[in-house]
């Protein structure tokens, strides 16, 4: 197998960039269309363990996580503990770096790093997909609100 492969997507938000990542800081960024419920089992400052009901690719799937946040340089990592995830990956991590391209608009780096379980497993562009839509969900939720 081929060990630990990374995948990343960028996506441009239309918003400043402390307002887009306070919203995962503060845990605001938990609810769209595409979550069903987020349960936090343990949570402080800088980090929590959540387990999340999402709707990917047309189906229900959990998946708890520890979450840890760096509020200098406006990073937040999900880590896979438990779900429907690991049943095709052996690790399974998001990290998203929150990057200002001015004081209205910023940059979404998102970063994939995860182990198959086997070769026959694909790469995991569903969640990819999913993480878009969610990070356009948002966007429009939190311009809204504003």
């Amino acid at each position: 197998m081929a060990g630990v492969q990374t995948l990343d997507l960028e996506i441009q938000v239309n918003m400043p960039a402390d307002r887009f990542f306070n919203s995962f800081k503060n845990k605001e960024g938990s609810f769209t269309d595409k979550t069903e419920a987020v349960y936090i089992h343990h949570d402080n400052t800088n980090s929590s363990i959540q387990i999340w009901n999402l709707i990917v690719d047309g189906k229900m799937e959990q998946i708890k996580e520890k979450t840890e946040v760096d509020e200098e340089n406006m990073s937040v990592s999900f880590l896979a503990m438990e779900g429907d995830v690991l049943e095709q990956y052996k690790s399974y991590k998001i990290t998203l770096d929150v990057v200002p391209k001015d004081d209205r608009v910023c940059i979404a780096k998102w970063k994939w790093e995860y182990e198959k379980l086997n070769d026959d497993v694909p790469p995991p562009t569903k969640y990819i997909a999913f993480v878009a839509d969610y990070t356009r969900e948002l966007e429009a939720r939190l311009l809204s609100e504003s």
